[in-house]
């Protein structure tokens, strides 16, 4: 059995209700969605998060990806604005990592080669996201996506070397599970960027990204392991889609035993 905080990455917010009735220690909502609320919606969202007690420690889907900063002339301007409304509104929910995904917003244009790609990124960061994540107390956490999604940060090791780039505490490293095997990275990855990795999304490859079931062929145990073996001591969450036929309530409740017991 292992003792990790699980909970639900959903941009569904009345999830993180159901959420918390089902077990789940936190709820990982959407960046962009948060910061498109009105100031009356938000005001509301936050009043009942906190009189019904669920924890929002983590945000997903960071920036839109119409908002591109890895293209030639990026509206840095527009990103500043975005990113201080949106990390302000995380910074009242009480949220402790954002996580950049964002594969439109952080992929390179044709004409782009990677390594200059690479420091777009890495500029990125330490200009305009660093800075504001300091200012609220939020860590910016790089997620591997598959080469389908982005032509960026697909490996653990390409998100440890733009970690090392940016040499900020501010800018560390989600494992996504889904990606990790879709992209067949190396566990070794893992192990050699132990110290930077904190926090995880985990769902099935066997079922295309759904929620995870005890009769997945997915090797969870032996990822549950290795993040023991690394010292790991963060969250897990589930970002996933519901089994065809199953309510997120069934399906929620079956990844949620599944992983308890492992």
């Amino acid at each position: 059995m292992n003792n990790y905080r699980i909970g639900f990455a959903e941009k569904i917010f009345e999830r993180a209700f159901i959420g918390k009735q089902l077990g789940a220690d936190y709820h990982e909502l959407n960046v962009n969605a948060t910061h498109d609320m009105t100031d009356e919606e938000f005001d509301e969202f936050l009043a009942k998060i906190k009189a019904e007690g669920v924890s929002v420690e983590v945000a997903k889907n960071m920036i839109p990806g119409e908002m591109q900063f890895a293209i030639d002339n990026p509206n840095f301007e527009e990103l500043d604005e975005y990113l201080e409304k949106a990390f302000s509104r995380l910074n009242k929910l009480g949220v402790k990592i954002a996580v950049l995904g964002s594969s439109g917003a952080r992929s390179y244009p044709e004409g782009v080669t990677y390594e200059q790609g690479f420091y777009r990124l890495v500029y990125f960061l330490n200009e305009h996201l660093i800075p504001v994540c300091k200012k609220y107390n939020i860590v910016c956490a790089l997620e591997n996506l598959s080469k389908r999604e982005s032509n960026i940060l697909n490996y653990i090791d390409e998100s440890l070397r733009v970690v090392e780039a940016c040499n900020s505490e501010w800018v560390r490293i989600l494992v996504d599970f889904y990606h990790f095997q879709r992209n067949d990275d190396n566990l070794d990855s893992i192990r050699k960027a132990k110290d930077y990795i904190v926090h995880t999304h985990f769902a099935s490859t066997t079922t295309d990204r759904k929620l995870p079931a005890e009769t997945d062929k997915d090797p969870y145990a032996e990822y549950i392991n290795l993040l023991r073996e690394i010292g790991y001591t963060g969250r897990l969450s589930f970002e996933a889609g519901i089994p065809d036929g199953m309510t997120f309530e069934e399906a929620g409740a079956n990844a949620l035993a599944l992983f308890r017991k492992l």
